[in-house]
């Protein structure tokens, strides 16, 4: 589990067992893929490796996994032979089906080869589907590369510095005092109403789907929170721009959850008191997902009774976290001041 989550448990006084089993059981998923892939790829390995990366999201990524989970993935392609980038999606597609993990998101988002030239230059306007954006956002903020991960460095650093380009030269100094980068923030809150906005289309497609809803309410809900907070905490957290790339690479490598949890310590008392509901209620969630709770959300397992307590409980979870979340980012002085500033405005 992630040393600021481990921090902030230690000092509010709370287990979080699901959330430790969670991170225990995605290294386990991690460390077996890349095991596989390099012994797959050690006798022939493919040309320009170095230029592509397999690349994980989700909740593998965002170290949350059961193996229960889906395994939401793309190739990233950054220079490679077409022939290799074949060879990855072939193998990756191979290997999950092997350990019995779960199907890419549908959509066409994951399981596909991703252009990375595609996530840098074509930020906003016309070529920025709502795919592209996506995929965007999740490398930033829940991605972990099962193969060398040289492509995946690279391009976090260049969506990174299109982000950034506005505060350092020719516009400001590099010395000049760090401001919170507006430009990824409007990105992150673009792909949070569009990812609720998706919810109540495919909800009204098919019909209702307990367990999207409380995702979206939980877990899609930190997603957007975490990397929300480490960007409203850039003017607190560094001094000048010119250390802003490096800041929010650092700091969105951390899961979400654990994102939100880094400064519990100079969070006001009641904040703290919010924080540990928040933590309690997540791992409460993801030991649902974790085991065959989950089967009953779904409406798959269990009779109708069993179902209706299992979501009346997973309401009580959203409400409680968003309770949470609305002490920390709208009451605690340190972040109620960037958030009002920035977050709508």
């Amino acid at each position: 589990m992630h040393s600021d989550l481990v921090k902030a448990a230690d000092l509010i006084g709370v287990e979080l067992s699901a959330l430790e089993e969670a991170s225990k059981t995605s290294q386990r998923l991690l460390s077996q893929f890349r095991q596989v892939l390099k012994k797959e790829f050690s006798n022939n390995p493919p040309d320009g490796l170095e230029k592509t990366d397999i690349v994980f999201l989700g909740s593998i990524a965002r170290e949350e996994a059961s193996f229960q989970s889906d395994c939401d993935y793309y190739v990233l392609q950054h220079g490679a032979p077409p022939e290799t980038t074949r060879r990855l999606i072939t193998s990756a597609e191979k290997i999950r089906e092997t350990f019995g993990s779960g199907q890419p998101g549908g959509q066409g988002v994951f399981g596909n080869i991703v252009v990375a030239a595609n996530l840098y230059e074509s930020i906003g306007l016309e070529l920025d589907s709502n795919a592209n954006m996506t995929r965007r956002v999740l490398l930033l903020s829940e991605s972990k590369p099962v193969t060398e991960g040289k492509a995946h460095a690279e391009v976090i650093d260049h969506i990174l510095s299109r982000y950034c380009a506005d505060y350092l030269p020719p516009i400001r100094a590099k010395s000049s005092s760090a401001k919170v980068p507006r430009y990824l923030l409007n990105d992150l809150v673009r792909y949070w109403r569009t990812m609720a906005v998706d919810f109540g289309t495919k909800r009204w497609r098919t019909g209702d789907s307990h367990l999207r809803l409380a995702k979206l309410r939980i877990t899609r809900k930190v997603l957007f929170a975490g990397p929300l907070a480490t960007v409203l905490f850039a003017e607190q957290d560094i001094d000048t721009n010119e250390k802003l790339q490096s800041y929010l690479k650092k700091s969105l490598a951390a899961p979400p959850l654990a994102q939100i949890a880094k400064h519990v310590d100079s969070m006001s008392q009641k904040s703290q008191k919010a924080m540990k509901i928040l933590l309690q209620n997540y791992d409460q969630f993801i030991g649902i997902l974790s085991g065959d709770k989950r089967e009953v959300l779904k409406g798959i397992k269990g009779d109708s009774k069993s179902q209706e307590e299992l979501r009346e409980q997973c309401r009580k979870i959203g409400d409680k976290i968003q309770s949470s979340l609305e002490q920390i980012f709208f009451e605690d002085p340190l972040l109620k001041k960037s958030f009002r500033k920035y977050s709508v405005f």
